[in-house]
């Protein structure tokens, strides 16, 4: 293990399931829709979930002016981002041993806030790309007062870990004779249908990015 990985991201629990590298860490926030941020506030731990775009080494989230968990990432206050994945439902002979197949990432930081106009408008575009591929120009763009009402925040991605559970129940060798079904559940996130506004005239035909019928 690299002994600059800080102990605070390290994996202690079943630390074979740690990893560390850029490109796992990338993958796993590239295909998650929404990160998890935990903040103290007045001395209370608070946990806020929000959208989220990966740039390079930097992970961009994003909320109004008003809401109060961002009154407190004032400079030097810390923040705790997560992304889960879930792969599969881990079906044991004993309800001890079932367990998630899954993978995590939990960034560790001081999150800055991007006041730049352009730079705020350009990861709140990455931001609409990543949940939805083709969506910026296919939609209004953000006036002036809409970009002053949204705060924008990023946090490096220095300090991260990965954690990741796969494969088949982990069964004590002496249940593996009884008489029940283990196994697993695959599991994945699915677009399954576009239901249109009501409002809008059905003469707007779906766009070719979104899933079809």
């Amino acid at each position: 293990m690299d002994p600059n990985i800080s102990s605070r991201i390290r994996v202690h629990r079943h630390s074979e399931r740690g990893h560390y590298d850029f490109n796992t860490i990338y993958s796993i926030m590239d295909e998650a829709l929404y990160c998890h941020i935990a903040v103290i506030r007045d001395g209370v731990p608070v946990v806020l979930p929000t959208l989220h775009v990966r740039i390079e080494d930097q992970v961009y989230f994003h909320g109004a002016v008003a809401a109060g968990i961002f009154k407190d990432l004032k400079e030097e206050a810390h923040a705790t981002l997560s992304v889960t994945l879930l792969d599969g439902l881990v079906l044991a002979r004993s309800a001890y041993n079932h367990s998630l197949n899954y993978r995590s990432v939990v960034v560790m930081g001081t999150p800055y806030e991007v006041t730049d106009v352009r730079h705020k408008t350009s990861v709140l575009k990455a931001m609409v790309e990543h949940v939805m591929p083709g969506r910026w120009n296919d939609c209004r763009r953000p006036t002036d007062v809409e970009i002053k009402t949204t705060r924008v925040f990023g946090i490096p991605l220095t300090e991260a870990s990965a954690k990741i559970r796969s494969g088949p129940p982990l069964d004590d060798v002496s249940d593996l004779s009884l008489p029940f079904w283990a196994g697993v559940v695959n599991m994945k996130q699915l677009a399954v249908e576009c239901v249109q506004d009501p409002q809008q005239s059905p003469d707007i035909k779906v766009p070719p990015y979104l899933p079809a019928k």
